[in-house]
């Protein structure tokens, strides 16, 4: 959602949007992977999903990676539509960070605003990870940054 309003609000794509809520959007800044679509038959969706850990390189010096102490993670996962790299280089140019990718570059894993307290989304689902003893750094570094406030 963060990468849709993004494009909509500083790119100017007014109807961008992800392909799972509007499959005729101009602007399918989230998309369905080609790998994913050749599994699906109708509309059957089992067995399409990305599903479980994979792991993430970070970009160093982003907040991600100074928020977990490291470059490479290893995050889970549950979907099956993606950040659309035919828009990456429009969404970089325009300011927004790809500050983790999967090992090979290929898939956006987490985006950012550089001098934002704390603007940070990805496609991971951190809650996975995280305990009320133990919470995990996304959590930990948002609440640090809204209590900075």
């Amino acid at each position: 959602m963060a990468t849709i309003e993004f494009a909509r609000n500083v790119l100017g794509m007014k109807d961008a949007n992800t392909q799972e809520v509007d499959q005729n959007t101009p602007y399918p800044v989230i998309h369905i992977m080609p790998e994913q679509e050749k599994l699906l038959v109708g509309k059957e969706y089992g067995g399409t999903m990305r599903l479980g850990a994979y792991k993430c390189k970070l970009k160093e010096g982003s907040l991600v990676a100074k928020l977990y102490h490291k470059v490479e993670i290893s995050e889970r996962h549950r979907h099956r539509y993606e950040f659309n790299n035919k828009y990456r280089e429009d969404l970089e140019k325009g300011g927004l960070v790809i500050s983790g990718t999967s090992p090979n570059g290929k898939l956006v894993e987490m985006i950012e605003l550089k001098n934002h307290p704390f603007f940070v989304g990805t496609q991971a689902h951190p809650e996975f990870l995280s305990r009320p003893l133990s919470p995990h750094p996304l959590y930990l570094g948002f609440l640090k940054a809204c209590s900075a406030l």
